[in-house]
């Protein structure tokens, strides 16, 4: 795959980094000062850095027993940070252009949990894609918070949701002015991005702050040939996982802050109260690591990368059976812009295997891994350790399949998926968390209230959410969907609902 340069869709301008700033890794030295220092333990935890050479824990190195520790004043306190920690963490809000950092132990879904109870009150609207990651609307749940939906773009062709429009946004602030914030995906899981920078400032116009859940976008800020990132669009909160595409380690993620509509001092209650008081100082350490690796090589690596990923990309489109999402007809179609690390590959009805099984079959006949599966899908993830000859290994598999799998006379079509109408919201996802359930055949579930999310893969949008009401709309299409070869989530019994008991059932 030979690589050449391609004109970007979008070049936008790109912040400086100072990189002598961050050769440091404040936490991860202390750490290493530590161990050098061969203490003896009587803390936890009870391995006691790996005391008992004979224990299979030491399977994962020395290293990794002896970074294992507990916090003490030379390596600083998560809780209350004002050593090694802090300074890690100012470095990390200084690469990311935001006003604080604060690490997460337990992945972005704890940003998501504290950027919602930090900001919103019980019974506060909060406007947000319909198809929003679970822990969003478990948040919402805990915390009493009334969700405004809003439908994203969807693609007919790949049968998959993308992200929100400018003026679905505009129309949902429009006609809910009290609502207290904004929540949006950058990007959303298949790499669409919404215009962040334009509706964080008509946002801001209405005083509601704009919280986005980043989790796949940890590396836009490395890139002028990459979207634009959460703190560089303005907005006022960010969930940033550098464990799926900065290097950290699994689990370890990022909450960015800036601006005056956020109170840092309740951000921080808020992490306290989510955050276990034995946070992990290998999860940290990673975040501190990753941190510089990104600074010092994230730009010039992203630089390398792009255009053989762009070359990949005109390959694979190349190959009977298989298309890519382009990111030049995606912006003409839906005004977004395309995470272009992301490898969303459609197989179309020419190839004689689902998504599920060419998934399956990379794995099995050609030792290569894939972030997910869907029934026409299959998706992979580039980050700044990939580089030509793995992605060669990728593009080479595909040809061999297509040459297998591949039968020209076969019909092309499309998933046959729409967007149904959002319901109408009778239970408020807390009252639905605690009321009692039961399992109905679907067909006997119209005008019941929804206990449970139903939704299928792709395109990620629940048909019903929790709490809402059961059209004959819901009804037809959950029927129509049980005969598709489509992941269905709600019951165990795909034919079935979860439905709010009323008393007297």
């Amino acid at each position: 795959m030979r690589c050449r340069l391609i004109k970007p869709l979008d070049i936008k301008s790109f912040t400086a980094i100072d990189t002598d700033k961050h050769r440091f890794t404040p936490l991860f030295d202390a750490l290493k000062l530590y161990e050098s220092q061969k203490v003896t333990s009587f803390d936890v935890p009870g391995h006691k850095r790996g005391l008992d050479e004979q224990s299979e824990l030491y399977y994962y190195g020395s290293s990794v027993l002896r970074h294992d520790v507990n916090s003490m004043p030379q390596l600083d306190n998560y809780d209350n940070p004002k050593g090694v920690i802090k300074e890690a963490q100012a470095l990390l809000a200084d690469l990311y252009l935001a006003d604080e950092a604060h690490f997460l132990v337990n992945g972005t879904t704890e940003g998501i949990q504290t950027m919602i109870f930090s900001i919103c009150k019980p019974g506060d609207k909060l406007i947000l894609p319909r198809n929003v990651h679970k822990s969003v609307l478990n948040a919402m749940a805990l915390a009493d918070v009334t969700p405004i939906y809003v439908s994203p773009e969807f693609d007919i062709k790949f049968g998959i949701a993308h992200n929100l429009s400018y003026d679905h946004v505009k129309a949902a602030i429009d006609n809910h002015p009290d609502a207290r914030a904004i929540f949006i995906m950058n990007p959303t899981y298949f790499g669409a991005v919404s215009d962040l920078k334009a509706i964080t400032e008509l946002a801001h116009q209405h005083d509601m702050p704009v919280l986005v859940d980043e989790a796949h976008g940890a590396h836009f800020r490395f890139s002028p040939h990459l979207p634009i990132s959460s703190m560089e669009a303005g907005a006022d909160m960010a969930a940033t996982s550098l464990h799926k595409t900065g290097g950290s380690f699994t689990q370890s993620s990022a909450l960015l802050v800036r601006g005056d509509l956020i109170d840092k001092r309740k951000v921080k209650s808020v992490i306290n109260m989510l955050t276990s008081t034995s946070a992990s100082y290998l999860l940290m350490s990673s975040l501190d690591i990753a941190r510089k690796n990104l600074a010092l090589n994230g730009p010039r690596k992203f630089e390398q990368l792009m255009p053989v990923i762009q070359t990949f990309k005109q390959a694979v489109n190349a190959i009977p059976g298989f298309h890519m999402l382009d990111g030049k007809a995606f912006k003409e179609l839906y005004q977004q812009q395309l995470d272009e690390s992301k490898l969303t590959i459609y197989i179309d009805s020419t190839i004689d295997l689902s998504g599920f099984e060419v998934y399956r079959l990379l794995r099995s006949d050609y030792n290569i891994q894939m972030e997910l599966a869907e029934p026409n899908l299959i998706m992979g993830i580039v980050s700044i350790a990939d580089n030509e000859e793995v992605l060669n290994r990728l593009l080479n598999a595909l040809q061999s399949i297509s040459k297998l799998h591949h039968q020209a006379d076969r019909e092309v079509h499309s998933p046959v998926l729409k967007q149904l109408a959002i319901p109408e919201q009778a239970m408020s996802l807390r009252e639905v968390l605690y009321a009692d359930k039961r399992a109905i055949n679907i067909e006997e579930a119209l005008g019941e209230i929804c206990a449970e999310s139903l939704m299928i893969y792709p395109p990620g949008i629940p048909i019903v959410m929790a709490g809402e009401c059961i059209s004959q709309e819901i009804v037809d299409y959950w029927q129509f969907i049980n005969n598709q070869p489509i992941i269905k989530i709600g019951t165990e019994n795909s034919n079935q609902v979860y439905i709010i008991e009323k008393r007297g059932q």
